[in-house]
């Protein structure tokens, strides 16, 4: 395993924990081959987050503060998933329902869940193909409308579907053409067959997907660490929702900084967007300089429209 940055190790711990684990600073300090004061470092930094790490019983190991989960627990879940499909819509929520009465006679619920999901009743045999396909390890081949060219359909053969994913609330199928790792979206996919090719599937993709911030994840290109400054305006929203593979720390102020990993810079430019002017990019500085320039032209070209 290569040296593991700060915010890497925090969020490893954390997941192990999650896990049920106990944890060591010797037996993290011997399998990481890291100093055993860099790791106490470590949980101190987590003990001081409202993550929940605290002391085990027998005073020098790490655990998590256990949660009660009841039966009053479960049915609240069951009832956010109900109003959550009822979001999407048509078809789709129609499934669901089957599915949640299967688990609960009738779901009565309280909550009211406005996502920024659009609607995929049309596409759900689409769906129920790629899904099979998925499940099978089978290649498939399609039509694909792209958005710059309207009146042209071009033709995939010995595609790989990997996953259908969900990013900004629209719906895409992550797939391995060849070397290439492209994403399509899945409304603009044509006649759709499944064919008799098998594959295997590259893990390492697959892991590295977990960490995808947004569309423009690469999986090619190896990740790099970004540093984010963010404002007490936001801040709060990050600690809610975090970001993949991101570990944050508070300042008194009600600052903070969140650090996490991209492959590409537009992943770091799309949440950028979202939080102006609550954020900038501490490091790597180059991208910073870059973001401003873009904002500078975006300036200039809305002024032409005040002149």
């Amino acid at each position: 395993m290569g040296r593991l940055l700060q915010h890497q190790r925090h969020n490893i711990i954390l997941d192990r924990l999650k896990n049920g684990e106990v944890l060591s600073i010797t037996e993290l300090s011997r399998e990481w081959d890291i100093p055993t004061k860099t790791i106490q470092r470590d949980f101190g930094k987590l003990m001081e987050g409202n993550y929940g790490v605290v002391r085990a019983n027998d005073g020098k190991r790490f655990t998590l503060i256990k949660e009660k989960v009841t039966s009053s627990n479960a049915t609240l879940s069951l009832k956010m998933l109900d109003s959550l499909s009822a979001d999407i819509g048509g078809v789709f929520y129609t499934k669901a329902q089957k599915a949640l009465r299967h688990i609960e006679h009738y779901v009565n619920s309280p909550f009211y869940t406005r996502i920024d999901v659009e609607n995929i009743s049309e596409i759900m045999p689409l769906i129920e193909q790629i899904e099979s396909a998925i499940a099978e390890h089978k290649m498939i081949s399609f039509g694909y409308k792209r958005h710059y060219r309207a009146n042209e359909i071009k033709h995939y053969t010995h595609v790989k579907p990997y996953k259908i994913i969900v990013f900004d609330g629209f719906f895409y199928l992550y797939c391995q053409h060849y070397s290439y790792f492209p994403s399509f979206y899945l409304k603009e996919i044509r006649d759709l067959k499944i064919e008799d090719n098998e594959f295997t599937y590259d893990e390492k993709i697959l892991s590295a997907l977990t960490k995808a911030q947004s569309i423009w994840f690469n999986p090619t290109k190896n990740s790099y660490e970004v540093i984010l400054y963010v404002d007490s305006v936001v801040r709060i929203y990050f600690e809610r929702k975090p970001l993949k593979d991101q570990f944050l720390k508070k300042y008194p102020d009600g600052t903070g900084e969140v650090t996490t990993s991209v492959t590409d810079k537009k992943e770091v430019f799309s949440l950028l967007k979202k939080w102006i002017p609550h954020i900038k990019i501490l490091e790597p500085e180059e991208l910073q300089r870059e973001f401003e320039d873009m904002l500078d032209e975006y300036v200039k070209y809305c002024r032409k429209f005040n002149v």
